[in-house]
């Protein structure tokens, strides 16, 4: 994938931030937080669908 370490590091961000936010007693922080966790979630699950999908490509090449 070609934005792979961009949305990550985003995500990183966001997450960070949030925390900070947090430590800060800020509104919104947890909304936030639980918003961030749950985008890299989602990211990460599909990441790795992809992958084994692409594992199994390359199994099925390598076999015959």
């Amino acid at each position: 994938m070609k934005y792979e370490k961009l949305i990550y590091g985003s995500g990183s961000v966001v997450i960070i931030g949030a925390a900070i936010m947090k430590i800060l007693h800020l509104p919104y922080a947890n909304t936030l937080l639980l918003a961030g966790f749950i985008a890299m979630g989602v990211f990460q699950s599909w990441h790795v669908a992809v992958l084994k999908k692409r594992i199994q490509e390359l199994e099925g090449k390598h076999s015959v």
